[in-house]
């Protein structure tokens, strides 16, 4: 498995993440965040949190992969929980050409 991902293939994870994100917060925002404890309330809270834990899960492992590929480590993903702006760095730093520590790369 190649565990390095490109620019265009992390701009695309993170459309789908974007779109996973507006889901989840629709189906969260419809369950009324508990205030009623209908079962149809409950529903849409239980699947609408399910949806974002799915969209931070898929955003997490593709800037893993985009780490990856710029040669370094998965632990920095910590600075683009604690600093947004850094996503836009991961987004445009180019990564490394030919093998390095995580594997091959794509070439997209």
């Amino acid at each position: 498995m190649n565990t390095r991902l490109g620019r265009l293939g992390y701009l695309l994870r993170l459309g789908a993440v974007i779109i996973l994100y507006a889901l989840g917060s629709l189906l969260w925002m419809l369950g009324g965040k508990g205030e009623s404890l209908n079962p149809i309330a409950l529903v849409f809270l239980f699947f609408g949190s399910g949806v974002l834990l799915l969209a931070f899960l898929s955003y997490w492992v593709a800037s893993v992969r985009r780490l990856h590929d710029m040669g370094l480590s998965g632990w920095w993903f910590l600075l683009q929980l604690f600093f947004p702006p850094c996503v836009i760095v991961v987004c445009v730093w180019p990564g490394e050409r030919g093998f390095n520590r995580f594997g091959p790369p794509l070439g997209y």
